[in-house]
C-alpha cells in the first residue's frame, strides 16, 4: 500500500485509504478479493470517498475479456491489445461510490489501476479502451486536478 499511496500523490493527486486490512500478512490477494479505498483530492477539505473494488482471474469473467476486445478494436488496438492480451486478473472498480460525495472518485480509482498495474480502463459502457493518460484527461474534464 506504501508505493499505491504514493503512485496515488503523484499520477492522480489523490489521498488514498485501504479500508481493511488483508488476510495474509505479507498482503498477497486471494483469488477473489473485494477491498474497499478512500480518495479525495489533495488539498481537499470534503470527506473522503468510498470505492469497492473488485478483483478475480480474467478466465472467470470471459464477458470482461469479450467486452475488453471489443473496446481494442474500437480504437485500432494502439498497444492495449498487447495489454488485454497478456492480462490475468480484472479489477473491476464500482461505478457509485460506496459512501462520500464525490463521484468522479471511481473513475480516479480507474486511474490510479491504470497507473499502478500499467493497465487500460474498459469503460462499463463500452466503447474506447483507455490508459492512464485517458483517464487523467477525463478526470481533469469534471474538474479534478491531475
Amino acid at each position: 500500500m506504501p508505493s499505491w499511496i504514493a503512485r496515488a500523490h503523484s499520477l492522480i493527486r489523490a489521498e488514498l485509504t485501504l479500508l481493511q486490512r488483508l488476510g495474509d500478512p505479507d498482503g498477497n490477494l486471494p483469488a477473489v478479493a473485494s477491498l474497499g479505498f478512500t480518495l479525495r483530492p489533495l488539498g481537499d477539505a470534503a470527506q473522503p470517498t468510498v470505492v469497492q473494488v473488485h478483483t478475480l482471474p480474467m478466465d472467470e469473467l470471459p464477458a470482461v475479456k469479450a467486452a475488453a476486445d471489443r473496446a481494442v478494436e474500437a480504437i485500432g488496438g494502439a498497444g492495449m491489445d498487447a495489454l488485454v492480451a497478456r492480462a490475468t486478473r480484472v479489477w473491476m472498480v464500482e461505478r457509485r461510490p460506496m459512501a462520500g460525495g464525490d463521484p468522479r472518485a471511481p473513475l480516479a480509482m480507474a486511474a490510479l489501476l491504470a497507473g499502478v498495474l500499467l493497465a487500460p480502463v474498459v469503460p462499463p459502457e463500452g466503447g474506447a479502451i483507455f490508459g492512464l493518460k485517458g483517464a487523467r484527461t477525463r478526470l481533469e474534464a469534471l474538474g479534478w486536478r491531475t
